[in-house]
This record gives C-alpha cells, sequence and structure tokens, in this order.
C-alpha cells in the first residue's frame, strides 16, 4: 500500500499526539521509542516496512544546522547525528535493511543517512553547489523554491508546479514555493 508524500511530510510537522494515529489506517504503527521531535518512525508488520520521515527547519536551533548545511559540514551536525543514530537503531530493532525515508527541507538530510538500498523521497531539500541527486532519491522541488535552487539541475530532480507563485513579490513567491501544501493533490505516492 502506498502513501501520499504529502501526508508524511505534513505530518512530520505535526503534533506528537497527531503522529501517533498517522497511518494507522494503512497498517503502521507509530513508534514512541524512536520517534522525537524531528524524526518520526513507522513500522507496518504485516509487510515488514519502516517508514522514517524528518522534518526540516522548525525550532530556533535549526537554523544553525541550516547554516552548516550550507557551508558543506551538515554530517557535523547533532540533527544529522541524531537521524543517522534513529535510522540505524529502527533497521536494528526491526530487522530491516531497506527502509522509506521521507524529509523536506532540511529533513532532505535524509538523502545522506539513507543507504544503497533505502528508498529516499525529498521535498525542497536544502543543497549546497555541486550537489547531486542519489540514485536511490526521488527528488522534488517546487518551482520558484530558493533552498532546492543550486540542486534545481541535478540528475534526478522534479521540479513541480507552484500553486502559489503568481504574487510578484519576490519574498512572498519564495516562502510560499517552499510550503509542504504546494503538493497537496498532486498524487506522489511513495
Amino acid at each position: 500500500m502506498s502513501l501520499d508524500l504529502y501526508d508524511v511530510l505534513k505530518n512530520s510537522y505535526a503534533s506528537q499526539n497527531n503522529q501517533k494515529e498517522a497511518f494507522k489506517k494503512d497498517g503502521y504503527l507509530y513508534d514512541k521509542k524512536l520517534s522525537n521531535h524531528n524524526e518520526q518512525v513507522y513500522y507496518n508488520p504485516n509487510n515488514k516496512k519502516l517508514l522514517m520521515s524528518v522534518a526540516g527547519t522548525h525550532n530556533i536551533s535549526d537554523i544553525g544546522t541550516d547554516i552548516y548545511l550550507a557551508a558543506g559540514h551538515l554530517k557535523d551536525t547533532n540533527r544529522y547525528k541524531e537521524a543517522q543514530s534513529v535510522l540505524q537503531r529502527a533497521k536494528q530493532k526491526y530487522n530491516i535493511s531497506n527502509a522509506t525515508l521521507a524529509g523536506h527541507s532540511l529533513g532532505g538530510l535524509v538523502q545522506y543517512i539513507g543507504s544503497k538500498n533505502d528508498k529516499v523521497y525529498t521535498l525542497d531539500k536544502g543543497a549546497t553547489i555541486g550537489q547531486k541527486t542519489r540514485s536511490n532519491e526521488t527528488a522534488y522541488r517546487t518551482k520558484g523554491d530558493v533552498v532546492s535552487l543550486l540542486n534545481a539541475n541535478s540528475t534526478r530532480m522534479k521540479t513541480l508546479s507552484n500553486p502559489h507563485f503568481r504574487t510578484n513579490n519576490f519574498l512572498r513567491d519564495a516562502i510560499n514555493s517552499h510550503n509542504v501544501d504546494n503538493i497537496k493533490g498532486k498524487n506522489i505516492f511513495i
């Protein structure tokens, strides 16, 4: 059973109570011991599938991580190390060698923590000059998104239309272009 990328990414910003209930109807159980406000871990015991989503910048401490990302030092951050640790522990707990990983913006760090066996989905991921998409990654960006601009011409990058790119106000268009809601109803399944 496929999940809508919009639902997975939007859920990564939801309250923990809402995260616990997400994807139950699809057979996924929320792992409250491994999940936190940055990473959410779900396991489907029926088909032995592991799903991990990583939220983008959503608090003041993430701004420092964004600066490290821009400078090419994301792997030196606590946010990166935490996500990597959560994924390793989840794979060990559920005896899984492949997982589905999804991340928006800063959450695009999933491209680095995932192994070659994982399926990785990113939206408007933060990028540095010359950064490429990986062979196991399906990357999306919204037209006009500044955060993912340096990654716009990468192989396997799909630029999506932007329903909010019409105000002719650069700042407003840039902010609206980076919103997960831009892919609502686009039926992008993972």
